[in-house]
This record gives structure tokens, C-alpha cells and sequence, in this order.
């Protein structure tokens, strides 16, 4: 079994996310996940990137007062953000949330996901596989284009507890073909933390090995984490390092452990965290 790992990539604070991908790029990160935020800095970004695929995660309401639904000009503007830098960020896909703005229409959301790369759909907290199912369904039979999934293991881990990997069959043949797509992160049952992993919260490791090794998963998973400080980004190093030996890639995690101190260094540098 193998699989690539990556991480999300956003700004923080005024740290733009040129400056992380450096230091991605300093630990040969195969993946990054970014959000519109990228394109407040897409000339430097694009100047300093050296992971071979990407995906952009798309708006959504909660977080950004916007998805894919809203009728504003904005975004369409991310829309075309996205095409204009799809061969220079090589992204693979775009993560999409089910839409949630009232105000909004399905009829914008299924126009602008057939001019996106691959739309992953995501599991939502507290929704069942059979709702899942159905926002799938109905989307591809509103859409004239392939759908993948993103797996949010976090998710899955609020709504299903000690269950959050026993996923039916529509899920597993969406994840075992090329296009499989994970989300993993340190969590809790009650709130998706975001948190590095073995550090705070409850999302337990082991049964994770296992799932991805059970299924010799081949994707992406991407670690969605949210570091605030230069502990917290520290604790994102130990996480990659983690995932790096399950996924079997033991020379880039013996690599990444010894280039950890100037990593660091050159970390606190970059970001005056």
C-alpha cells in the first residue's frame, strides 16, 4: 500500500501562503490543498511550488459567507481563478461542501461545478451516508461530468463515533479508484478541530492504519490541519512524519526527520510565529 500524503495550505493571519509553501517545499510535500486565499498570492505561489498536484478547496458558507450556490459576482470570479490557474498549480480536483446559502440556487451550484476540475464531494457532520447518497445522486444527474468524494474522516467521526469507518459501498468504489480523496485530522467527537494528529482530541490512529491498509487506499489524504503557532506547526511536521510511515514511504520520513531542526529554523524565520 501507498498513497500520497499532503496538507492544507492558508493564509494565516498575514502569514500568505507563499511563505508555507516554502516550507513545504522544504519536506518535499507531495500534495497541498489550498482555498481561495491562494489567489490573494497566486504569482508568488506559483513561483515557489514544487508539489506535483494540488486541489483547491472551494467556499462555503460557514466559514467564507459564500459557496457555490450564492448569486454573487465573487464566485464566479473564484470559478475562473480556478481554471486560469489550474495547469500552473496542477490542480486534480476541487473539494466542494453541499451548498447552504439560502439565498442561494442549485441551479448556480450545478452550473459552476461543470465548469470546475473534478468536483470531491465531502461528507458533512451529522450526515448520514444514506443524505450523502442522495446529494451525490442528485448531483450527477444534475451535472454532465464525473464526481469523486472526499472522505472526511473527522466528520464521519462526529456523526458515526467507533463506526466512522464503516463506509457503504458507493463510498469505497468512489475512494479505490484513482481519483480517491481523504481529509484526516486530529478531532473530537463533538467539534472538527482541525488539530494535528496524536496531539489534543480523540480521533484514534489505529483503526485508520488499519482502513487504509485493508483497502491498499492508492489516493490522496490530506491532512487538514490549522496550526496557530510555531508549536502547533511543529506538531504538523510530527503528524506528516506519521502518516509518512503508514503510507510505507520510510526513506522521505527518515529524510523529513533529519532535516526537522532546519526545517524549524527556517520555519520561524518565514512566518515570525
Amino acid at each position: 500500500m501507498t498513497f500520497i500524503t499532503g496538507l492544507s495550505i492558508q493564509q494565516l493571519n498575514d502569514i500568505l501562503p507563499s511563505t508555507l509553501v516554502k516550507i513545504a517545499s522544504a519536506i518535499r510535500l507531495k500534495h497541498i490543498e489550498f482555498d481561495l486565499t491562494v489567489f490573494n498570492d497566486i504569482e508568488n505561489v506559483i513561483k515557489v511550488l514544487e508539489a506535483p498536484q494540488t486541489v483547491i478547496h472551494a467556499p462555503y458558507l460557514e466559514d467564507y459567507g459564500i459557496d457555490l450556490s450564492t448569486d454573487d459576482p465573487v464566485v464566479d470570479q473564484f470559478v475562473d481563478n480556478v481554471l486560469a490557474a489550474q495547469n500552473d498549480l496542477n490542480i486534480i480536483g476541487v473539494v466542494v461542501h453541499p451548498p447552504t446559502d439560502a439565498s442561494g440556487s442549485w441551479e448556480n451550484f450545478y452550473d459552476r461545478l461543470e465548469k470546475l476540475p473534478l468536483p470531491l464531494l465531502e461528507n458533512m457532520p451529522y450526515q448520514s451516508w444514506d443524505e450523502f447518497k442522495e446529494f451525490i445522486e442528485t448531483t450527477q444527474a444534475n451535472v454532465n461530468r464525473h464526481l469523486g468524494m472526499c472522505f472526511d474522516m473527522p466528520h464521519s467521526w462526529i456523526t458515526y463515533g467507533e463506526l466512522f469507518l464503516e463506509l457503504p459501498a458507493f463510498c469505497m468504489d468512489l475512494l479505490r479508484s484513482s481519483n480517491g480523496y481523504i481529509h484526516i485530522s486530529g478531532g473530537t467527537r463533538e467539534e472538527d478541530t482541525h488539530f494535528p494528529l496524536l496531539t489534543e482530541g480523540d480521533m484514534p490512529i489505529s483503526p485508520i492504519r488499519e482502513f487504509l491498509n485493508a483497502n491498499s487506499f492508492s489516493g490522496t489524504v490530506t491532512m487538514e490541519l490549522a496550526p496557530r503557532s510555531i508549536e502547533d506547526l511543529n506538531k504538523v511536521f510530527q503528524s506528516y512524519m506519521l502518516m509518512l510511515g503508514i503510507a510505507g514511504k520510510r526513506l522521505h520520513k527518515l529524510q523529513v526527520k533529519l532535516k526537522h531542526p532546519f526545517i524549524m529554523r527556517k520555519a520561524r524565520q518565514l512566518t515570525n510565529f
